[in-house]
């Protein structure tokens, strides 16, 4: 949500709400570790820099430095029957975004770094003030003393930690049994507040671990989180248009614009080349992203569903469809008509830049792959040269 101006509290007007690039008294600025395109500043002013991003079809564009707007977490607290805030800011890194928490950004770059998954404290404000962001206003305490302090104030309401749970990694492999969720926090060093979240299904992960009651036997369905439920998107606009806005019947849309999980007539899956269990392509040119969790210390859950596709041009007659995939923190690209070949025509050396799949599909964005054929790259350039490639594709 925006800030809450009306509150009318002074460092919200002041300091949250101040979108300018001069900077403020004494304002220091710092770059976000993991996130080079940002920094934060000693009052908790988030600034997204100056920096050159590509474009699909080529080229680079320029963004300009800002001062990014807060954005505020609202939670209702049902014993006290009041609202709480928490000042928050999103980071983009190779097309995902990440919220943060701008109190530990603030701490970690000018108090005191500290290990970003010790969940065993939190930040908290000495004039209890939870917008004011300034270093010198947080402190660190631990999560006991913190919880401590709230149940004395009336803010908090325990929950069923005394239940006997069962630990799980996120592939269904069991680890470990526990008497209570006090233990499993003890000797695993978890916070236990997280452990019983995954317990009632208010969370994914505790620790990068599932978590169930111990009288509960979890099943493979239990280990496929739930998303909200949103309308499947099957048609690829963007595509659509840049490839001239073609006549084509949009609630059952050719493959390469089609976006629905549900398989084509006579669709057939393959594994992508070092992406086996994450990625597969079929033959009618489409990429599905599997259902798979991230291998990073958070274990966030991928969720099956079909690539978009991009288009890449030479010129009116001369383009190649192709997708940027992200794996392990890496950047892939995928050029349709290459991977199509490797993997239902015949396999080759996709390292080897002397050899070029040529496409003779018409259009050739509805790619047949008996279309498909593999050449020298010395021969399709002369091929190019006496103009007999002039309308195919060379990729």
């Amino acid at each position: 949500m925006k800030l809450p101006t009306e509150l009318d509290d002074e460092y919200i007007n002041t300091v949250l709400s101040n979108l300018s690039l001069k900077d403020l008294p004494d304002e220091q600025w710092k770059l976000i570790e993991g996130f080079d395109n940002y920094a934060i500043s000693s009052y908790g002013r988030v600034k997204s820099r100056e920096r050159l991003v590509p474009l699909p079809n080529g080229g680079e564009q320029k963004i300009l430095a800002k001062i990014m707007k807060p954005q505020v977490f609202r939670y209702f607290n049902k014993h006290l029957k009041a609202h709480f805030y928490n000042v928050r800011c999103n980071l983009s890194i190779e097309g995902k975004v990440y919220g943060k928490s701008t109190a530990r950004l603030v701490y970690y770059h000018f108090v005191e770094k500290f290990d970003v998954d010790d969940l065993s404290f939190r930040i908290s404000f000495k004039d209890e003030n939870r917008f004011n962001v300034h270093f010198s206003n947080l402190e660190k305490v631990t999560t006991v003393a913190l919880r401590n302090n709230v149940l004395n104030k009336g803010r908090g309401k325990k929950g069923n930690y005394q239940q006997a749970v069962h630990q799980y990694k996120v592939n269904g492999d069991f680890v470990a049994s526990y008497e209570n969720i006090y233990a499993a926090s003890k000797i695993l060093k978890i916070n236990h507040t997280h452990i019983l979240a995954v317990v009632n299904k208010k969370r994914i992960t505790a620790g990068t671990f599932r978590w169930f009651p111990k009288d509960y036997i979890p099943t493979d369905e239990d280990f496929i989180p739930e998303e909200k439920n949103k309308s499947e998107k099957i048609f690829n606009t963007s595509l659509w248009k840049n490839l001239g806005k073609p006549i084509i019947d949009q609630n059952n849309p050719p493959a390469c614009m089609n976006l629905s999980l549900k398989d084509l007539p006579g669709e057939i899956w393959e594994s992508i080349p070092n992406l086996k269990g994450y990625f597969v392509i079929s033959n009618k040119g489409r990429i599905k992203r599997l259902n798979t969790w991230t291998e990073n210390k958070n274990k966030t859950f991928c969720k099956e569903r079909i690539i978009s596709l991009f288009l890449a041009t030479h010129s009116d007659t001369n383009y190649y469809l192709y997708t940027n995939l992200n794996h392990k923190g890496s950047r892939r690209q995928i050029r349709l008509n290459k991977y199509l070949y490797y993997c239902f025509v015949e396999k080759f050396d996709l390292s080897d830049r002397n050899l070029m799949v040529v496409n003779d599909s018409n259009p050739l964005w509805d790619i047949d792959i008996s279309k498909l054929s593999l050449h020298p790259a010395n021969y399709v350039l002369r091929e190019k040269k006496h103009g007999c490639l002039t309308n195919k594709e060379l990729k």
